[in-house]
């Protein structure tokens, strides 16, 4: 039981047939292909910031390393029974202001995970001028033994307008 059909029924059948074609082509293969073009697109843009951040994660980790590296290669230069209590009370005694010196406190913290102990010293210098001062802490930090200030505190004493009184923090890797 064929259906007869005139030429116009027949071109709409036709165009009927090949638009849902299309349709099943769009939806089974086009369509699918540009989610996951989308998809490529989002994800290499994700890992081009990943690759950014860990780039820069390697540059700092680089300067990081140097810098520990170089650390290691003082500390191993360094004399095998430094001290920093009496390298501070030696470096007081070359700029002649040991006569200053009210008090030295020292302490050493130890971290967990850390194989360094860190040397701490407070020590208060009373009625030094300026310039006794930088060249005291010139000398300390040229001095190449890895000493850093931690914290200064500087006033002047009543009617000594010339003078200061000094509390520093200093420390060092043990």
């Amino acid at each position: 039981m064929a259906i007869q059909l005139n030429r116009r029924e027949k071109l709409i059948v036709w165009i009927a047939g090949i638009l849902i074609g299309i349709f099943v082509l769009c939806e089974w293969a086009l369509f699918p292909y540009l989610d996951a073009h989308k998809r490529w697109g989002r994800q290499v843009a994700a890992k081009k910031v990943t690759l950014a951040e860990m780039q820069a994660l390697k540059t700092e980790y680089s300067k990081f390393k140097q810098v520990s590296d170089q650390s290691r290669k003082w500390l191993k230069k360094r004399d095998k029974h430094f001290s920093l209590f009496t390298f501070l009370n030696i470096a007081a005694d070359k700029v002649k202001i040991k006569k200053n010196l009210t008090y030295m406190k020292p302490s050493t913290i130890e971290r967990r995970g850390n194989p360094y102990k860190i040397d701490v010293v407070e020590m208060k210098f009373s009625k030094i001028t300026l310039k006794q001062l930088a060249e005291y802490l010139y000398t300390v930090e040229t001095s190449g033994n890895q000493v850093v200030i931690k914290r200064a505190t500087l006033s002047t004493p009543a009617k000594k307008e010339r003078y200061l009184d000094v509390t520093m923090l200093m420390e060092t890797i043990g």
